[in-house]
């Protein structure tokens, strides 16, 4: 509190000087949920779990013509996690970053340094990962040009654990270094392009002295704007250097998804996400299993959560999500959604009793929510979600797919605006 206490008194400074807007936002969310099946299979000897978090930040932002700060404190906390009596330290920066343009109207060349979500494109390979109450946040060097349809962003980090005087370990299960090259191009009002070349840098667990480069190369294409009936979206992203366990990386993605506003409340959606993986059965030195990196998980793949991090979660094998889904707006204020979600490997698995390939398919997942808004500030969250597997789910996820697995989860979401202060010359 006394760091926040302190950006405040920092960033109401600001407001003296020229034009200015300093803002304070919170931002509040809590969520219960009901575990029975979700991320992994269950079978009739385990129970399910009723889960409670929260995430709470107080976002403190200051602007003028040419400058930008931003400070954003959060805790995020399972109830019950900590001793009330312990004195247990709770609170992390989740932002922390100053933006300067070059220019007074903000076109052309601007700067942004420290720590700071980086969203490129639909989420998929640089995401904020909202769904998970900590996000991510990427501490970085942004360099920006956006000028005339282009949005040019070059940014770099490189990472240590402590305060060094000599280079030693990273002990820190994140990467050593970052580095990554975006490029956007408006090419119409319904038509955009963006191409990504990035690389993050591992650290050999077994000898820092040794770093693993894998190079993530890739383009996006966006068709349709908000009044459009039709709109697509595809994505194709190839994977290559060093995976972090040293072995040589050659691996892809695709992801085609268009939509479709069947009437003022109708709008239906399908697609297919793809991910190589190994195949068990050649027994190749080469990791083929692409690593989505920092992507969105939850929004994509399930809400079920059984592929959040892809590669771990299918054991390297990868996977194959087709599905469609329905949007039906109630009011102005609610909106339903139903979708269905099939899951099979990208690659081939070798089941370990059989000693032969294990089936392709893992199972299909259907999923409900309806959103509902309360007012400008407020709004809640009703999910429920059920998951037909398959034998070969169990070969990753263990417990009986037999068994019904279900989630659901209630989430309160407010975003209230506490002060807002605008000074002009």
């Amino acid at each position: 509190m006394k760091l926040f206490l302190l950006s405040c008194f920092i960033l109401l400074g600001f407001v003296s000087i020229g034009y200015s807007q300093f803002t304070v936002n919170a931002n509040f969310r809590a969520r219960s949920e009901y575990r029975d099946g979700a991320r992994i299979l269950l079978d009739d000897n385990t129970n399910p779990a009723l889960v409670s978090s929260q995430r709470t930040r107080l976002i403190t932002s200051y602007n003028d013509a040419q400058f930008e700060i931003q400070v954003s404190f959060q805790n995020a906390r399972i109830w019950g996690a900590d001793d009330e009596r312990a004195n247990v330290p709770n609170i992390n920066l989740a932002e922390g970053w100053v933006k300067y343009y070059f220019s007074e109207n903000q076109e052309g060349f601007s700067m942004k340094i420290g720590r700071q979500h980086l969203v490129l494109d639909d989420g998929r390979i640089f995401g904020m990962r909202n769904w998970n109450d900590i996000a991510v946040s990427h501490d970085l060097a942004l360099l920006q040009w956006h000028k005339k349809g282009w949005d040019i962003q070059l940014a770099a980090g490189y990472n240590n654990d402590a305060n060094k005087f000599q280079e030693s370990a990273y002990n820190v299960n994140y990467y050593k270094y970052l580095a990554l090259l975006w490029v956007n191009k408006t090419l119409s009002k319904q038509i955009s392009v963006s191409v990504l070349n990035a690389v993050d840098g591992n650290e050999n667990p077994d000898n820092f002295q040794s770093v693993y480069p894998r190079y993530t190369s890739g383009v996006y294409l966006n068709q349709g704007d908000k009044e459009s009936d039709f709109k697509a979206q595809g994505s194709f992203y190839y994977q290559y250097g060093k995976a972090p366990s040293g072995l040589d990386t050659r691996a892809y993605m695709f992801s085609i998804i268009p939509t479709y506003q069947v009437s003022e409340k109708v709008k239906l959606a399908a697609g297919v996400n793809f991910f190589s993986g190994n195949d068990q059965l050649s027994g190749e030195q080469v990791n083929r299993s692409f690593n989505k990196l920092f992507g969105d998980g939850h929004r994509y793949y399930g809400y079920m959560d059984y592929f959040l991090n892809i590669e771990s979660n299918t054991q390297g094998i990868g996977v194959r999500n087709t599905f469609c889904s329905i949007f039906y707006t109630l009011s102005t204020k609610t909106e339903a959604e139903l979708s269905y979600h099939n899951f099979a490997f990208g690659g081939s698995f070798l089941d370990p009793e059989t000693l032969q390939e294990a089936d392709a398919q893992l199972g299909n997942e259907i999923d409900f929510q309806l959103k509902h808004k309360i007012n400008d500030y407020l709004s809640t969250r009703f999910s429920y979600a059920t998951m037909f597997a398959t034998s070969s789910m169990e070969l990753i996820k263990g417990g009986d797919h037999h068994r019904y697995q279900q989630w659901i989860a209630v989430m309160l979401i407010a975003k209230p605006k506490l002060f807002s202060s605008v000074k002009k010359d």
